[in-house]
């Protein structure tokens, strides 16, 4: 399966795996953390419901630059805004 990379590559996760707490890390260490564990789990569940698909190339490259974009710190849409365009009950 094509995934995206879950990181930018600024803080290698060996780097903070010997941390005892979470008072040990920086904030943007307890980002990267939380970040790398979401994108883990949201691609467990995306094979454990869909083990026969893959990402396209297309649609990977895409969420990378979403991705990339948000950890640039550049102006998102709440999920509820794009929820309430779509006619979506959130």
């Amino acid at each position: 399966m094509t995934t995206p990379k879950a990181t930018s590559g600024s803080t290698p996760k060996a780097h903070y795996q010997d941390a005892k707490k979470v008072s040990d890390l920086t904030v943007e260490e307890l980002r990267e953390i939380i970040r790398e564990e979401v994108l883990d789990c949201l691609g467990e569940m995306y094979e454990a419901f869909h083990p026969d698909l893959e990402f396209t190339t297309e649609f990977a490259a895409g969420l990378q630059v979403s991705i990339d974009a948000v950890e640039a710190g550049e102006p998102t849409i709440p999920a509820e805004e794009v929820a309430k365009g779509l006619r979506l009950n959130w």
